[in-house]
């Protein structure tokens, strides 16, 4: 199956488990695993890492995160949930942007170079902390789900690291991209 089909097939996929996910864990601790931005990254930053190219990497990273729209806004549909389409519109754009800046960030962790390595693996891992702290924690205030999104990015950056020996590579990129992820959270905030 091709590269770009697999994207459109996660993308749905994921788009589409999130919904009842979020009936399931909406009011625990968890629910940040299903009602935010950091889960839906994964999928582009997973498919796009082995990519051929950077750019088929953030086309394959935009494919899989823009199909997570529709797959959850059918199933969400289906299930009586009233679907408007400025937030349709608005979360297909911000697949655009995260889906081909996260599946350019798979593919840099997956084939590390130079200078950059362990930028990719870092900007996943920012999702995640920027995510804990600005939205959950300082936002929200919900600390239970700042802690699991941060447990979440420590984790990844534990796993990602060991790809290639890239745990210091990450952790100098960390800082600035965890200052680019708030930075983007509290953009989003004010345009969504």
């Amino acid at each position: 199956m091709p590269r770009w089909a697999v994207a459109v097939l996660v993308g749905l996929m994921v788009g589409a488990l999130t919904s009842p996910a979020q009936t399931l864990l909406g009011s625990t601790v968890l629910s940040g695993l299903t009602n935010a931005v950091g889960p839906w990254l994964v999928a582009p930053f997973l498919v796009a890492a082995r990519a051929r190219t950077p750019r088929a990497a953030a086309w394959v990273g935009v494919l899989a995160c823009v199909a997570q729209v529709p797959g959850y806004y059918a199933v969400s549909a289906a299930r009586g949930f009233a679907i408007t389409p400025v937030t349709v519109a608005q979360w297909t754009l911000a697949g655009v942007v995260g889906g081909a800046a996260l599946g350019l960030a798979g593919w840099s962790w997956w084939t590390p170079r130079g200078r950059w390595c362990g930028l990719g693996a870092a900007l996943l891992v920012a999702v995640w902390l920027a995510e804990g702290v600005v939205l959950f924690g300082l936002v929200l205030g919900y600390t239970g789900q700042a802690l699991v999104a941060c447990g979440v990015g420590v984790a990844l950056a534990l796993l990602l690291g060991r790809h290639e020996q890239q745990h210091r590579a990450l952790l100098r990129w960390l800082l600035p991209a965890v200052a680019v992820g708030a930075l983007g959270f509290a953009v989003a905030l004010l345009v969504l």
